[in-house]
């Protein structure tokens, strides 16, 4: 295990260097053609019950619309809940969001929640699906580009193969262009093969585009919460998140539009808690 753990540490590390950015920074791409406004875009929320056992929670988008981003957020027990499974389904107007104990299991109730940010179709709309290969290294990232003059506006992501909370959804990164899921094995170790979905939701550049992220402290607090906001005039299109450091001992509980102008991400130490320093990331895509 300290060999594995090493391994973890390490190929973290690596990624925490590639991925250093300022506390918030601004990406905004110029495309040929004139880009335009997305009209109709609208915020869809919902919750499903409170109880111990593992959940999805689908939130349709209006008739006619379909799901430009989305996200999810566990309410209850947050360390001891994995969000596994965040994207479209349905032809892409359906936001669904699963959420699962991990191995140690808790007696007490929790909820899920998930939020889908949809309109018409807009100009290039197009959703490129991705996965890994089916193996067992202790953490993995699968990366999709959107098609060449696109934007990638939202990102959905997935690990599979464990039956409870083992796997981590570590990273749900949006690029200008791509975007980057990564998974991890908790702390305990996961002996199976298993893999990484990554769904990059494209379209030609709408007007006011603008990619914005930005980052919590770095410290070893058991939580930790931070908030990216569009810069005025624009509104929330997709929603993206980080942890950075967690060696597979901190889980997302949150990764959300909390309104139409702003995403908050969050994440928890699991039950057993973890010492290093770690922090989370909240990207926003934004645009009129």
């Amino acid at each position: 295990m300290q060999a594995r753990a090493n391994h973890h540490r390490l190929s973290r590390a690596a990624l925490a260097t590639g991925l250093a950015l300022s506390a918030l920074a601004v990406s905004q791409l110029a495309l040929a053609g004139p880009a335009a406004a997305v009209p109709g875009l609208t915020r869809q929320s919902s919750t499903g019950p409170s109880d111990s056992v593992a959940k999805t929670q689908n939130r349709a988008c209006p008739a006619g619309t379909v799901a430009l981003g989305g996200g999810g957020a566990v309410t209850g027990a947050t360390g001891n809940i994995g969000l596994d499974f965040m994207l479209p389904v349905s032809g892409n107007s359906t936001w669904s969001v699963t959420g699962r104990e991990d191995e140690n299991g808790t007696s007490s109730n929790w909820s899920l929640s998930a939020t889908a940010l949809c309109a018409p179709a807009p100009s290039g709309y197009q959703v490129v699906s991705g996965s890994s290969a089916w193996s067992s290294p202790s953490t993995k990232s699968h990366l999709v580009s959107c098609p060449v003059g696109k934007v990638a506006l939202g990102v959905g992501g997935a690990v599979s193969g464990a039956s409870t909370s083992e796997l981590i959804l570590e990273d749900l990164r949006i690029d200008t262009s791509s975007v980057t899921v990564t998974g991890a094995e908790d702390g305990t170790g996961f002996a199976a093969d298993w893999q990484v979905q990554a769904r990059a939701i494209c379209a030609n550049q709408p007007a006011g585009y603008e990619r914005l992220l930005d980052d919590s402290v770095l410290s070893s607090t058991s939580v930790k919460s931070v908030t990216v906001t569009c810069s005025a005039g624009r509104r929330v299109h997709g929603v993206g998140a980080e942890i950075l450091g967690g060696e597979g001992q901190v889980r997302l509980t949150a990764a959300h539009a909390v309104s139409t102008t702003a995403v908050t991400a969050t994440a928890t130490e699991d039950d057993n808690g973890f010492s290093g320093n770690w922090k989370v990331r909240a990207f926003a895509v934004c645009a009129n």
